[in-house]
């Protein structure tokens, strides 16, 4: 665990080019460059959290959306500069910018280069044209084929089979099922992934979620998915991973050794982080707090808090957020939620720590009867579902609550 005034930070950057069908995140489609008040706004929010939650050093730092390399590079090393300066980065700390793949040029890997960010994260989704029209992708084959060129020779080190260049990292996300996109096509595309310098690699089986434009879609019958195909897929994407020396840690993730994400497993682990940005959300003990997803608000308020040190006193954030006092019943359910996909399990001793209960009333009994299931680890040491049994986290979070 972190010391607790040690945080994670997560920045959103709520713009897009382009909404893509299948995503249901706050972002809104802009076609002009994002705004320096709005960086303005996150540095003056980070300031003020800080003093609000008593913040020494991040330990993490995330910068999602949205598309955050809407972002020119400068913006992105004057921001995380400046965020430095108002709380300075742990030795180790993981910096982590999402990227659209059409958006990496050689000059925005040269400029970032020297700026604390050492992980991007790439959202390639699918190496199949017809499946990224139809899903609204502004990135196609070519262009996700340039940016994994681009960042193995402008970003990735080729010295180092565990990481980059003074410590840089590449993690790539796609998805299976998607609308004409074939077993063949998934696993083709798959292997290209596992092949391109990634140290970790999210596999995510489509998800269908209601008003978003896929939804709407599927529902016309203007295209169609299989779920139970999609399910099947990726599982043997699972298999392919493994086999080629990246080890799932939680449901969706996998790496080569070392690369966990630190700022994902912050949230998995039910760590305390701050959110800063339109529409973001942080957690700090009991309470949790979710910001306006009004821009011209958000920025308005920030920009007076930079001119008002009154502001500090904390009770004007009722104008620009919504808050949740999580009560004892609220944080138990959520630590064992989010603990369970961890191929891991959740951790006993912080269980404790935090409720002064042993995790075992909780979790044995029905751990013991997946177990005689071959679906569950339950020992001394160890609760947790294992591969078999991450694939059916929804039934037993029901069986456990």
């Amino acid at each position: 665990m972190n010391p607790p005034d040690s945080f994670a930070l997560y920045l959103h950057i709520p713009f897009c080019r382009s909404k893509c069908a299948y995503c249901d995140f706050f972002s809104i489609k802009t076609e002009n460059n994002i705004e320096n008040e709005y960086i303005s706004a996150l540095i003056n929010e980070a300031r003020l959290r800080k003093k609000q939650f008593g913040a020494k050093t991040w330990f993490s730092i995330y910068i999602g959306g949205g598309t955050p390399s809407l972002l020119a590079p400068q913006q992105i090393v004057f921001l995380l500069n400046e965020l430095c300066q108002i709380c300075p980065l742990e030795k180790d700390a993981e910096v982590t910018v999402e990227c659209n793949p059409d958006d990496i040029t050689e000059d925005f890997l040269q400029i970032i280069k020297n700026s604390p960010v050492n992980r991007l994260s790439l959202g390639i989704q699918s190496l199949n044209d017809k499946s990224l029209q139809i899903i609204g992708r502004r990135a196609k084959l070519a262009e996700n084929l340039r940016a994994i060129e681009l960042i193995n020779k402008f970003w990735l080190c080729k010295n180092s089979a565990k990481s980059g260049s003074a410590g840089r990292r590449f993690s790539a996300d796609l998805i299976c099922g998607l609308p004409l996109q074939t077993e063949k096509d998934f696993l083709e595309d798959l292997q290209k992934i596992i092949n391109c310098g990634a140290d970790h690699i999210s596999l995510y089986s489509l998800m269908l979620e209601e008003n978003t434009r896929l939804f709407n879609m599927v529902e016309k019958g203007l295209c169609k998915i299989n779920q139970d195909e999609s399910d099947e897929w990726w599982i043997l994407g699972r298999d392919l991973l493994e086999k080629n020396g990246f080890a799932q840690y939680e449901v969706s993730n996998f790496c080569k050794a070392g690369c966990e994400s630190r700022h994902n497993l912050c949230y998995w682990q039910m760590q305390n982080y701050i959110g800063i940005g339109a529409g973001a959300t942080g957690t700090v003990a009991n309470l949790r707090y979710t910001n306006t997803t009004n821009i011209e608000k958000y920025v308005q308020f920030f920009r007076d808090f930079g001119e008002n040190s009154e502001i500090a006193d904390f009770s004007h954030l009722t104008q620009i957020e919504e808050i949740e006092n999580l009560d004892r019943e609220t944080q138990i359910f959520e630590f064992l939620m989010m603990g369970f996909r961890l191929l891991d399990g959740p951790n006993a001793e912080d269980f404790y720590s935090r409720f002064g209960e042993n995790i075992e009333n909780y979790v044995k009994e029905p751990l013991t009867r997946w177990q005689k299931k071959n679906l569950a680890v339950c020992t001394e040491n160890k609760y947790a579902l294992n591969q078999q049994g991450l694939l059916l986290l929804n039934s037993f979070m029901q069986e456990l609550f």
